[in-house]
């Protein structure tokens, strides 16, 4: 018997048998390039009828051939795979092939195969391959267009596909294709900890901070859609002046970031040479999108130095922003040789704290919050960071343990204060009703055990902040003997006017019993369970709980550490009224926070 073997031999009736047979086979509204049909490749066809040796003939003469799909009488369409075929073939003893001359491969076929659809997803796809029968769990998939032509996939090539492509999504960001925040921090830190090696000396690691200039002003003249081509063509033009061996990054909103790694011996000309490529690239902007208009950025690079330190070189690359960005932006600075600090000189931190505010070497960013329903920015917290005259930009982790220790939070928290509000009272005369309606100020353990409200009433007084533009944060980890005992202040305080807010709820295990013990006007939930509610549903729940919590005690809820517009999506779901995060905005220094004002 000669065998037909036409490969897109496909009867048009299939179209209506599978919809009707085969309730899996449906279309769903992904891309094309997400769809099975990318990856589907000619499927044979044969008779129902067909004796098994003609199939075994076929199959032993083409190795690739992994099935065949099988025409039934009544219109059915079934599966018979390679391996299974052949092992049927072979039976028991070696003597398959002789009891088989009588049998055609409708005794041999699957008749309950998994059909579906050209435009259905790899996703689901692969779904449904899990979802199948073990025994057929690793048989081909068949793909029919609906009408003329059928073809098949295997499952291992379905299932290393969205493997691929889950993995690609882990380390890319979503609107521009390149790297993402986290995993250019896990390059940049696994870089440091390469040129950290004393054995082994490695070259310097270099990160340019690239931030575009006036970003809100093309959200707001062209609208947030216009905003993202712009970000998206913007990536693309980065990522075209790339070397082969810098990674491109967008860290969130309008920044982006550069690592490499240059030799030792390199020159601050080189350095520079890197972040004047991609300012450049970032000012040719397409006509086609901002007619007129020119995009620019400001871009900051640092080196490590002897001790390559990932926070402190990525710290070093945005403060050197900054400095572009203030200078008038759409230029470059560089800070070459940055080094982490020694235990030595982290101890040396500590004991200077006094002496940082001494020396007017203290610095406060502000990050806005804003109510998620219409990103109306409702307060801003003021962060302290420490400008040291030798060891660089300090992040608050580097000192704040060691003031801690030292007894020198009170001070500290002092300083945060008092500048906090003098810098609000000077953004509502310049603005008026356009500054920020308060500040978020927090107060550490130890100055809860200081006379604390004489402290606060006195800087309101100086500074002529009304009490109810301050909000003050208190530690959620501070235990419930230290909170009685500082009652009576708070109550003061809140008597006054000032809002008194509890931080990061959930961080701490005693969460119930303070909101019992204190009268406060807001909760802040941590940023722990914001990160993991979209892929932990314990994290999803505590982050449900909480925010039901503070509905039930008639509280202000706010989020804090959103990174994802997936993320601020799902808050606003579950009714939580406030955020603050980097998908919102990050800290920044007041002159960029009034820059942000009168760009509004």
């Amino acid at each position: 018997m000669e065998l037909n073997l036409t490969g897109d031999r496909v009867i048009g009736r299939w179209a209506h048998i599978i919809r009707r047979r085969f309730p899996a086979a449906e279309t769903l509204t992904e891309q094309a390039r997400d769809d099975i049909a990318s990856l589907a490749s000619t499927l044979r066809l044969v008779p129902a009828d067909t004796p098994c040796p003609v199939l075994d003939e076929l199959f032993r003469g083409r190795p690739g051939l992994t099935s065949v799909a099988v025409e039934g009488p009544d219109g059915r369409l079934g599966l018979i795979m390679r391996e299974r075929f052949l092992l049927a073939m072979s039976g028991a003893f070696g003597y398959g092939r002789p009891l088989a001359n009588r049998q055609t491969v409708a005794e041999l076929t699957d008749w309950h195969p998994l059909v579906l659809l050209a435009g259905t997803s790899v996703l689901t796809a692969a779904q449904r391959l899990r979802t199948r029968p073990r025994e057929a769990r690793y048989d081909d998939v068949i793909v029919s267009d609906g009408d003329t032509r059928l073809s098949s996939v295997s499952a291992a090539l379905l299932l290393d596909t969205l493997t691929e492509r889950l993995s690609a999504k882990v380390i890319r960001d979503e609107l521009t294709g390149l790297a993402n925040r986290a995993h250019f921090l896990e390059q940049l830190e696994a870089a440091c900890i390469d040129a950290s090696d004393p054995d082994v000396p490695g070259p310097r690691v270099v990160v340019a901070f690239i931030d575009l200039d006036h970003m809100k002003k093309i959200n707001d003249s062209f609208g947030h859609h216009v905003g993202d081509v712009v970000l998206t063509s913007l990536a693309a033009r980065l990522a075209a002046v790339a070397k082969e061996d810098e990674l491109v990054a967008r860290l969130g909103g309008d920044e982006f970031a550069v690592l490499t790694r240059l030799p030792d011996e390199a020159t601050e000309p080189e350095v520079k040479e890197i972040g004047d490529r991609y300012r450049a690239a970032a000012a040719e902007t397409d006509p086609m999108i901002l007619p007129g208009a020119r995009t620019k950025a400001s871009v900051g690079v640092a080196t490590s130095g002897v001790r390559a330190d990932a926070e402190t070189v990525l710290s070093a690359a945005d403060m050197a922003m900054y400095r572009a960005k203030q200078a008038g932006g759409d230029d470059v600075v560089t800070v070459m040789g940055v080094d982490a600090g020694l235990p030595g000189d982290v101890e040396q931190v500590d004991r200077s704290v006094r002496q940082a505010i001494a020396g007017d070497e203290l610095r406060l960013v502000y990050q806005p919050i804003v109510r998620i329903s219409d990103r109306t920015m409702v307060s801003v917290e003021a962060l302290v960071r420490w400008e040291h005259p030798r060891l660089g930009w300090l992040s608050p982790d580097r000192f704040l343990p060691g003031a801690e220790r030292t007894g020198q939070m009170p001070a500290l928290d002092r300083w945060v204060l008092r500048t906090a509000c003098a810098d609000l009272v000077a953004l509502t005369e310049r603005f008026g009703d356009a500054a920020p309606p308060s500040v978020n100020v927090n107060v550490s353990t130890r100055t809860l055990a200081t006379p604390f409200d004489v402290t606060v009433l006195d800087v309101l007084a100086e500074t002529g902040l009304p009490p109810d533009r301050l909000r003050l944060e208190l530690p959620e980890t501070a235990d419930l003997t230290l909170l009685a005992g500082a009652h009576a202040r708070l109550e003061r305080l809140r008597e006054s006017g000032v809002h008194l807010t509890l931080d990061d709820m959930g961080a701490g295990s005693t969460t119930l019993r303070h909101l019992s013990t204190l009268t406060v006007h807001g909760m802040k939930i941590d940023q722990v369970f914001v990160a993991g509610m979209l892929d932990n549903p314990r994290d999803h729940t505590v982050v449900k709980l909480l925010t039901d919590l503070g509905h039930g005690l008639q509280l202000r809820v706010t989020a804090e550490g959103v990174e994802t517009a997936a993320q601020l999506e799902a808050l606003a779901a579950l009714g939580v009224e406030h955020a603050q995060g980097w998908h919102i905005g990050r800290p920044a220094p007041l002159e960029d926070l009034a820059a942000s004002l009168t760009a509004s």
